[in-house]
């Protein structure tokens, strides 16, 4: 944030006790809360502000949401660079037994860029390259919903060139467009049926005597072109109107499939019963007839619409609060990839997502605590994108909020900044969550399991003005 030259002579709005008490209390989590697929930014500012600043001037991390906002940023050409770590968790719990199952896979890296070149008063081009989504997490190949999905990783990087016109120096208006590269894979245990001759398919003459379980994995991406529109309007020196329209991002990828290593063997009769004695190399011998092919289908990420109103209480102190509409209705992934087997083809059930489209609300404030020091925080919430009964561990969907904190440090003749954010899903227990296995194929357990998600948001960066 560029500090106005008199905020110096400011005194300090908050001592440093106050300023801890209130970072503890932004930082707690709350008890109704959830984990979306969209991030609310890459960099530190957009992070600690918990995605709000549409309308946010004389900012270059909030023109990555709103590119109007180039004219308004001071100086003749500016950059930030950060890096960051984006965590992720989810927890199955069945109420039977009452065992809780943790997520694996739980780390990635978060870069981002921004840049802000200055052509004339009226005209600023810039670029942005941040991570719009991300989902990914493996899930303990004991759980019962393992048999629809097992593991599920969606990476992605957006590159876009912005430009921005003062139409008069109260409202302007931007574009940004580039492409979004979009990398998927996934992986779902199987089960295949071994017959007594493991060569040919089973039936009546070829009686089945066990089942062989194993993994199918599917990678692959695509690169897709995404844009992003917006305008911003002072209605006075304080108050501003900011709003922009991001797309969302869908193509169809180019995918993969292989298979594990893994094997596990199960009797025909219930659901993970123990196999006859000697079935081993039966078994052996129907895993080196197996193959797999992957599924088919797009990968759709949702668009948004987000308009937001920032008053500059003063000085040194600005608070905006956002409205997000989040397309969600459109979002689909791939289906899961398949095995090839004597007897016929092995998939998952079908299942369909059904996101639905919803009405999200971040708010976020920042505070000049001197000349060199800011401090920043915000929250976010998001309602349930999916019926409760339709959430699961691989996409979930619960209700989405987080509480976000950050600080800025003038260094070096440019700014240090940090960014935090806490991400909680709301517990929600499904009853399509596991699944049963046996000679007549794959069918829902019915049984009640409680599933829970939370994540962590973490990115440091400097930005240098020239």
């Amino acid at each position: 944030m560029k500090l106005n030259a008199r905020a110096s002579h400011f005194k300090p709005l908050f001592s440093p006790k106050t300023f801890l008490i209130a970072a503890s209390l932004c930082a707690a989590p709350a008890v109704v809360s959830g984990q979306a697929i969209w991030l609310p930014g890459s960099d530190p500012a957009n992070i600690a502000r918990s995605g709000a600043g549409v309308a946010f001037g004389r900012s270059l991390e909030a023109c990555s949401l709103n590119p109007a906002l180039l004219v308004t940023v001071q100086g003749s050409n500016s950059v930030y660079l950060a890096t960051g770590l984006e965590l992720q968790s989810t927890q199955l719990t069945m109420p039977s037994n009452e065992r809780q199952l943790f997520s694996t896979d739980r780390n990635r890296f978060m870069p981002a860029l921004g840049g802000y070149w200055q052509y004339s008063k009226k005209l600023a081009f810039g670029v942005r390259v941040d991570t719009p989504f991300m989902r990914h997490l493996e899930i303990p190949h004991e759980s019962p919903s393992r048999f629809f999905g097992l593991a599920f990783d969606l990476k992605s990087m957006r590159s876009e060139m912005q430009a921005a016109y003062a139409i008069t120096d109260a409202f302007s208006v931007g574009l940004s467009a580039g492409t979004t590269s979009l990398n998927y894979a996934s992986a779902v245990s199987l089960r295949a049926l071994v017959p007594v001759d493991p060569s040919r398919p089973a039936g009546d003459a070829n009686p089945i005597e066990a089942l062989l379980e194993t993994i199918a994995r599917q990678e692959g991406s695509v690169t897709v072109p995404t844009f992003s529109v917006g305008l911003r309007y002072a209605i006075t020196s304080r108050w501003t109107f900011g709003g922009s329209f991001t797309s969302g991002a869908k193509g169809r990828p180019s995918l993969a499939a292989s298979m594990g290593n893994e094997m596990g063997f199960y009797g025909k009769g219930q659901p993970d019963s123990i196999p006859d004695l000697g079935i081993e190399d039966r078994a052996q011998a129907m895993m080196a007839m197996l193959s797999a092919q992957p599924g088919g289908g797009d990968i759709s990420m949702p668009y948004k619409i987000q308009a937001g109103v920032r008053h500059r209480l003063n000085q040194a102190t600005t608070w905006e609060l956002d409205l997000r509409y989040i397309g969600a209705s459109s979002a689909s992934v791939p289906t899961q990839a398949e095995l090839k087997t004597p007897s016929g083809t092995v998939t998952t059930l079908d299942r369909n997502y059904e996101f639905r489209d919803a009405l999200a609300l971040c708010a976020m404030i920042e505070i000049a605590l001197d000349k060199n020091w800011a401090v920043r925080a915000g929250f976010s919430y998001d309602p349930e994108a999916r019926d409760e009964q339709k959430i699961e561990a691989m996409l979930g969907g619960a209700k989405s909020a987080g509480f976000s904190i950050g600080l800025a440090r003038r260094l070096f003749g440019g700014e240090l900044s940090a960014g935090y954010q806490y991400r909680q899903a709301e517990d929600v227990i499904a009853n399509n969550v596991g699944g049963n296995w046996t000679s007549s194929g794959l069918t829902y357990s019915g049984t009640p399991a409680k599933v829970e998600g939370m994540g962590h948001l973490l990115s440091i960066g400097y930005k240098k003005s020239f």
